[in-house]
């Protein structure tokens, strides 16, 4: 989930400009960036409530995080719009910068709830098609093993659409290729699968069809394994520039400390 808020950046720079000597009055440029501030919370606090109503990990807290965001979001606003009106006002000016650190800090907050849902999302999965690779491998016959390889695909298809919304998140490029290297050699190892176990239990006493197929599974799990590892990895950057708009708006707040 990505938020930007280069409107906050430029009124902060604004207000860090100190007293001026110009003749006080309302400041049509704070106004408007004001307003597009606004705009940008609620859009962001929509997308929060979504993540929150189709989370199945961590709802309560995410909820909670939304609400965090609603009530600084508020906050930034009365604070903008009485520092707009007042632009030389140091006390405006601080009361602001206080209320888009808060914001910034809820912000933050509900990206890293998010964040951590969709990995529980991807490991719930992750987990459902280990069990049943499990069962594709403990076939006992031909038409077992169709019964299982079809529910095994169908797990497939479910997993593959929530790891490509992974990798896409991934900032790290290292991650994303590591994702999207797993995500190939599962497939690749996948279609595979079927033909292999179907071998080994037509010809169960030759050594070769055996050691073909534990060494297909042996791949698949080994992409399974790669898919969880590039999903939990994270850039030691990413605490600051994880999200467009996050570190800049951050780097402008910290001008004043």
């Amino acid at each position: 989930m990505k938020l930007h808020f280069p409107q906050v950046t430029t009124l902060v720079n604004t207000s860090n400009k100190g007293p001026s000597s110009k003749k006080k009055g309302r400041s049509k440029k704070a106004h408007v960036l004001a307003v597009s501030v606004e705009q940008a919370t609620q859009n962001f606090l929509e997308k929060g409530e979504q993540i929150a109503k189709d989370s199945q990990d961590l709802k309560e807290e995410l909820i909670a995080a939304v609400e965090d965001v609603r009530k600084q979001g508020e906050t930034m606003r009365v604070a903008s719009s009485e520092f707009a009106d007042d632009p030389c006002s140091s006390v405006k000016r601080g009361t602001m910068v206080r209320a888009a650190r808060a914001l910034l800090s809820a912000v933050t907050r509900l990206l890293i709830l998010a964040d951590m849902a969709d990995v529980m999302r991807l490991l719930a999965h992750l987990k459902i098609v280990e069990d049943a690779l499990e069962g594709v491998k403990n076939a006992t016959n031909e038409q077992d093993l169709a019964n299982r390889f079809k529910e095994f695909g169908k797990e497939m298809v479910k997993l593959n659409y929530v790891a490509a919304r992974r990798q896409q998140e991934l900032k790290d490029p290292q991650c994303r290729d590591e994702m999207a290297a797993a995500r190939g050699a599962l497939k690749k190892n996948a279609t595979m699968l079927y033909t292999a176990s179907q071998a080994f239990l037509r010809h169960p006493d030759v050594a070769a069809t055996r050691a073909n197929r534990d060494y297909v599974f042996k791949q698949v799990q080994e992409a399974i394994a790669g898919i969880s590892s590039a999903a939990q990895a994270s850039s030691p950057n990413d605490e600051k520039h994880g999200h467009a708009g996050i570190g800049e708006l951050a780097a402008a707040l910290n001008e004043f400390d």
